[in-house]
């Protein structure tokens, strides 16, 4: 716990570990899967656990074999030479829980009831809380580690600073100037694994190179032509999971917004009027869609579904 960078607020409710069933949420790289990796004792191995990606055990199978299993026993784990009492708490720590279906999250609800009475604490971690059901925020402590106000940022913005410049620079001998760290900080904040990256890539080059508009720009024209071409669907679906994935979606809506607009009004001045009117309802549409979707890439799908429909011929 000394070694990971926390909010205070974040750091008080767990300064004695965890006892309750919680959701960590907030921006990418921000902590939330390592905190909850040490709070089920996975670096200690004192504590039995079960871990699960989400993107990966997706059906809701996994509840009634991988999760219910480890639920009735006590030593799933850890190594069998450690102690445990038979009463210790027990964590089942479900990653990206974003992911999982409606069906699936309905179904949780009965094990959260009745396995917290046995020992048994949840802890989910997700990028975005409001692809999470009310039944299972309601059974479960909520915590936010996006940044509430400038205080806060300031805080973890210093914190990053200090622990690149005197733990991680200091460690690695990378030789950085001050104002390079702080550009990089706030380039990537509050993403610390990106901005780990961005450091790495300037030990080996020596330098920042600032390629995140030119990489837009130019991914934005790919997309903006794929769609205004006679493109089939398998062609759009490889385009979207290569270059975009799940969790930039939200990215394409985005560029799919203004940016398509003025692209189609510079480029495809043909386009009836109503149509392109039509193009701004789907993508308002579509974005609300993205907030309670398990499955981005199909929002995604059909959102250049919806303006292909508008602007081919």
């Amino acid at each position: 716990m000394e070694d990971i960078i926390l909010l205070p607020r974040i750091r008080k409710i767990f300064e004695n570990g965890s006892n309750d069933n919680v959701i960590l949420y907030g921006s990418f790289g921000c902590g939330k899967t390592t905190l909850s990796r040490i709070l089920i004792g996975k670096y200690s191995k004192n504590k039995p656990y079960i871990e699960l990606n989400s993107s990966f055990y997706t059906s809701i199978d996994t509840l009634r074999s991988k999760i219910d299993e480890f639920c009735s026993m006590v030593y799933i784990g850890v190594d069998l030479d450690i102690e445990i009492d038979k009463d210790a708490i027990k964590y089942v720590f479900l990653d990206e829980f974003e992911r999982t279906s409606v069906q699936y999250q309905d179904a949780l609800k009965a094990y959260i009831e009745e396995y917290s009475s046995k020992n048994v604490r949840f802890i989910l971690a997700t990028n975005h809380i409001s692809k999470i059901s009310q039944g299972i925020r309601s059974r479960m402590l909520e915590i936010n580690f996006d940044c509430l106000d400038k205080t806060e940022e300031k805080f973890l913005k210093k914190s990053f600073y200090k622990r690149i410049k005197d733990v991680i620079c200091q460690k690695e001998g990378i030789d950085i100037p001050k104002e390079d760290i702080v550009h990089i900080i706030q380039s990537k904040f509050p993403d610390f694994r990106s901005t780990l990256i961005q450091l790495d890539s300037f030990n080996i080059t020596g330098s920042i190179e600032d390629t995140t508009d030119s990489l837009s720009e130019s991914l934005k024209k790919e997309t903006f032509e794929l769609i205004t071409s006679d493109s089939d669907y398998g062609q759009v679906y490889n385009f979207i999971t290569s270059k975009y994935g799940q969790d930039g979606i939200e990215n394409l809506i985005s560029n799919l917004g203004r940016p398509f607009m003025q692209y189609l009004l510079l480029n495809h001045s043909s386009i009836p009027t109503n149509n392109l009117f039509e193009i701004n309802y789907e993508v308002c549409n579509h974005n609300r869609l993205l907030e309670n979707s398990t499955d981005p890439i199909i929002v995604g799908m059909s959102l250049i579904g919806k303006i292909k429909e508008k602007i081919i011929k």
